[in-house]
């Protein structure tokens, strides 16, 4: 199955009761319908978004937060979250991002040299029509959240 880059809604308010009881995300986790997924796509997605496939430096890149938010809500399960002004300046700026602009971003070479998941050293041009697929999903995922004032928990499992 590997590993999917998995997104779900919460109002503030429910975000507010994770973060003080992070076992309350449990009944939430259940309800597929505030879920949507990138599936395999995050690590090339995060290579195209910041120019890095190290992700020991999510924390300088703002648009890497799209893919791995901007806090911790547990370490063991990897949840993080994007309060919704989060969600709502990032899904902005993703609008922005001409697919073109992204596509030229694409080199199969540094991907494969850095074997960024999940295809590793087989990076070609059928893989980048799958990332620009998937960066489309994205957005989508980020303006249906924006749409609702939702805040966004995001997870790779």
């Amino acid at each position: 199955m590997g590993m999917v880059g998995s997104y779900m809604q919460l109002s503030e308010e429910e975000l507010a009761r994770v973060l003080q009881d992070s076992g309350q995300i449990e009944e939430w986790l259940e309800d597929e319908e505030r879920q949507a997924d990138i599936d395999k796509a995050w690590h090339g997605l995060y290579f195209l978004l910041t120019g890095e496939a190290d992700l020991n430096t999510i924390e300088r890149h703002s648009l890497g937060k799209t893919i791995f938010g901007t806090a911790v809500i547990d370490e063991e399960s990897g949840l993080a979250y994007l309060k919704s002004d989060e969600v709502a300046d990032l899904s902005q700026r993703l609008q922005y991002i001409d697919l073109s602009a992204l596509e030229a971003r694409y080199d199969a070479d540094s991907m494969n040299r850095y074997e960024l998941y999940p295809f590793e050293r087989d990076w070609g041009m059928e893989e980048k029509e799958y990332l620009l697929e998937q960066f489309e999903e994205l957005k989508q995922i980020f303006h249906r959240a924006t749409q609702r004032k939702q805040a966004l928990v995001t997870w790779i499992s």
